[in-house]
């Protein structure tokens, strides 16, 4: 029998709709804590581009974000 992986509980409660959301990088960036810059530095494959200019990030990839790829 497979183990099922639990949610974080910052996650458990929110529904699939509201997880797939997507949200601006300006505010995945704020709820992190870190510079817009750095976010887009560290996580370029969580940035989705909408339109010419605009980019924005799942809630759930705001929320449950991977370790930062080693740069050095």
């Amino acid at each position: 029998m497979e183990k099922k992986s639990t949610l974080p509980a910052s996650v458990a409660g929110l529904t699939p709709l509201e997880l797939a959301r997507k949200i601006p990088v300006r505010e995945a960036a704020a709820f992190n804590s870190v510079h817009v810059e750095t976010f887009k530095k560290r996580y370029p494959h969580l940035v989705r581009r909408i339109g010419e200019r605009r980019l924005f990030v799942t809630v759930h990839d705001a929320i449950v974000l991977p370790p930062a790829p080693d740069t050095s």
